[in-house]
């Protein structure tokens, strides 16, 4: 569905295919990671292993996983059904203000350190 030339597959989808890769490591930039995704199996692991705790690192990558997924797989949807293309930086808003709704209810009335200030400007929201 995405033009990759590979066989679809859950596996291809998340995070193989370089359409769904490349919206993967934007939404991920967002956060303060910079790498390239892993299998999908092997993301959910760093994930559960790295987003313990209540701090906003590891609040944002819960809150980026879950968006990302959903309008990932809502494009591959639109895209057999509707016969539609979204492009990818289009998707990536489309996360970002998902994810930016969550975080701005915590956002407000609050005081963060240097690195949390831009982790919420990277999302969209500013905090002072």
């Amino acid at each position: 569905m995405f033009n990759c030339g590979e066989n679809e597959n859950v596996g291809h989808l998340f995070f193989a295919c370089t359409y769904s890769s490349y919206i993967w490591r934007n939404v991920l930039s967002y956060c303060d990671i910079f790498w390239s995704p892993l299998p999908l199996l092997d993301e959910i692991q760093w994930m559960v292993e790295h987003s313990r705790g209540r701090a906003l690192p590891q609040k944002l990558g819960k809150l980026a996983f879950g968006p990302t997924i959903y309008h990932i797989w809502m494009e591959r949807n639109r895209r057999c059904f509707r016969n539609t293309f979204l492009p990818p930086e289009d998707i990536i808003k489309n996360i970002q203000g998902d994810v930016a709704a969550k975080l701005y209810t915590t956002a407000q009335d609050r005081h963060y350190g240097e690195h949390e200030h831009n982790l919420y400007i990277n999302w969209g929201i500013n905090t002072r």
